[in-house]
């Protein structure tokens, strides 16, 4: 996994260091997120809220940070700077226990539009189309301490049902959140596929795969985020199930 030379370059620059204080012993942990908007980020449900099958004291992101195009050893805890989360939402089904849903979007303060040579990153609907294709997975390994890295590898397969894509790239803890990539040429469009969320045996990765649903709970927490003001705790946003069945 080599190290990102120039954040300024896109999609580097909409990828962000994400800081989170956990409200159960006020510590400081650390994950990755991607813009998708001017306002919104796009990471992992466990970056916001612990869930009820968790061991106890389970809390929950109780402040958040976002510091885009991060890419130094980290100084501080957490570092100085960064921009204020307003909001943060998750599925109502990832808190009770269902990793399927492990995908969450956090709302800014103040938006985050540099103009110019910049992309946000555009969740797609993806299927089996995308097995065996080089994808790229962007975001902050544990171990290199708010350094941003990258990786590019092949899918090894998918579960539409359970949200699930499979891959073998290198990643940490931190990675949690990191956007799963290809980037549409003809378009000019930066396609996210999946949310990273965990290694799993025999070194393989799981992300949560933007299918149907998926992208439904997207689009609808980020109507919900903004028509939500200043919230102090992570909100949750119920899975649409018949919407995101029929859509398309």
């Amino acid at each position: 996994m080599p190290r990102v030379t120039n954040v300024n370059q896109p999609p580097y620059s909409a990828v962000g260091l994400l800081a989170m204080r956990w409200s159960t012993d006020g510590q400081w942990a650390y994950g990755s997120g991607a813009l998708i908007d001017r306002y919104t980020i796009l990471t992992c449900a466990h970056n916001l809220v612990d869930q009820i099958t968790d061991p106890p004291p389970r809390g929950y992101a109780a402040e958040i940070r976002f510091y885009r195009a991060y890419n130094q050893q980290r100084v501080g805890n957490p570092p100085a700077g960064g921009e204020v989360i307003e909001g943060s939402f998750y599925p109502t089904q990832f808190q009770q226990g269902e990793d399927a849903w492990d995908v969450g979007v956090c709302k800014l303060v103040n938006p985050i539009a540099p103009g110019g040579n910049f992309f946000y990153f555009v969740p797609v609907e993806t299927g089996p189309e995308i097995i065996g294709q080089d994808v790229n997975l962007t975001g902050y390994p544990g171990p290199r301490n708010g350094e941003m890295w990258w990786e590019r590898d092949q899918v090894a397969g998918i579960h539409v049902p359970t949200n699930t894509i499979i891959y073998t790239h290198d990643t940490w803890r931190g990675n949690s959140g990191s956007p799963t990539w290809t980037y549409d040429n003809e378009n000019n469009v930066v396609k996210q596929h999946a949310i990273h969320v965990q290694r799993q045996a025999q070194e393989l990765r799981r992300g949560v795969l933007v299918t149907r649903q998926i992208l439904a709970w997207i689009q609808t927490a980020r109507h919900f985020a903004d028509s939500t003001s200043q919230v102090s705790a992570p909100q949750e946003v119920k899975v649409e199930m018949e919407r995101a069945e029929s859509a398309g």
